[in-house]
C-alpha cells in the first residue's frame, strides 16, 4: 500500500475539516489516512457518490479511477491534478 504522510491531500482535508466539513477519503493504493486531527474514515469512492456526498476533491489522479462516473454523480467536482482534462461541465472546478 502507498504511503500518504506526505501527501497534500491530507493538507487539503485537515484545511476543510477545520472549516467544518465531514471528509471522508477514497484511495485504492492507501490503508490508512491520517491528519493532524485523527484519522480519516475512509469510504469507497461507488459508496461516497452513492451516499450523496456533496464535493469530490480529486487530489491524485490514478488510472483506473471511473472519472466521468464522479463527473456525473458528484454535485462539485474540484479537480487540484486535471484529471479531467477536457471535460466542460459548470459544476467541476480546476485548481
Amino acid at each position: 500500500m502507498g504511503d500518504s504522510r506526505e501527501s497534500p491531500a491530507l493538507d487539503v482535508a485537515h484545511l476543510l475539516i477545520v472549516r467544518g466539513a465531514a471528509v471522508t477519503w477514497s484511495d485504492p493504493f492507501v490503508a490508512r489516512a491520517e491528519t493532524r486531527g485523527g484519522a480519516l474514515p475512509h469510504l469507497p469512492l461507488d459508496e461516497a457518490l452513492a451516499a450523496g456526498i456533496d464535493c469530490a476533491v480529486i487530489t491524485t489522479h490514478h488510472r483506473g479511477v471511473d472519472y466521468a462516473d464522479v463527473v456525473e454523480r458528484a454535485p462539485l467536482v474540484v479537480d487540484t491534478r486535471n484529471a479531467l482534462a477536457g471535460v466542460d461541465a459548470a459544476h467541476v472546478f480546476r485548481l
